[in-house]
């Protein structure tokens, strides 16, 4: 059987972001409203929300790990006290990514993502995190196109997020780093996107350039995602 050919280019990292809130699925982006009652998954009422500050906000990084048939929101947000900062590796689809890591006082123009709770477990495995959410020493190698390799990610809380139409997050969830996970570093500070991009992300790795480890996850979650509701800001 013919495999395919994934939609998302890995070279546009972390890709291309919506125009607004929108509902994914396979073969279509819908606007939605976020007036009044919180948006709602077609074929869902339980909904799982994180934030998606990578690959995770374009629509067909999201259709490449097969996590829209029942339907996926994209909802523009703000996080403070973070930035986006690139690894020191290559994903297995070739992209230099993105992880989280605190910047006290800074802010994350980013995405929040709302996916039904069925499908969580296959975007835990995209992410690589551990069975259950459980610790793992396993370095991060060269994984699929589609899942990354157990230990990659873990599952932490990051604070409060703002998100579009007067809702909020006050418990937002996102993938942070493993505890293998290096850091790009040029002047003793993180090297972040906006301001680097992805072509730049690959020349510091391809030139071995300096790194530092991640800092340590404050507040890691264990075993089953919890539910955070969206709420009214």
């Amino acid at each position: 059987m013919a495999t395919e050919s994934p939609r998302f280019d890995p070279a546009s990292y972390p890709g291309q972001r919506p125009a607004g809130p929108v509902l994914v699925t396979d073969d279509a982006e819908i606007e939605v409203s976020v007036a009044g009652a919180v948006p709602a998954l077609p074929r869902s009422s339980d909904v799982r929300w994180s934030l998606a500050y990578g690959a995770n906000a374009d629509p067909d990084r999201l259709r490449d790990k097969g996590l829209t048939a029942g339907g996926a929101l994209l909802l523009p947000a703000v996080l403070v006290g973070w930035v986006t900062a690139f690894e020191q590796r290559r994903a297995g689809y070739g992209a230099v990514p993105l992880t989280l890591v605190p910047a006290p006082g800074k802010r994350v123009h980013t995405w929040v993502l709302g996916i039904p709770a069925a499908v969580v477990d296959e975007l835990d495995r995209t992410e690589g995190r551990a069975p259950q959410g459980a610790p793992s020493a396993v370095v991060p190698t060269a994984g699929s196109a589609r899942h990354a390799p157990p230990g990659t990610y873990q599952l932490g809380r990051v604070g409060r997020a703002e998100v579009a139409g007067g809702w909020a997050l006050p418990d937002a969830l996102a993938y942070l780093p493993g505890p293998s996970t290096r850091i790009q570093v040029a002047g003793g500070t993180w090297r972040t996107w906006p301001e680097s991009d992805q072509a730049a992300a690959r020349a510091h790795l391809d030139a071995g350039g300096s790194s530092e480890p991640a800092p340590p996850v404050v507040a890691p979650v264990l075993g089953p995602w919890p539910k955070t509701p969206l709420v009214k800001a």
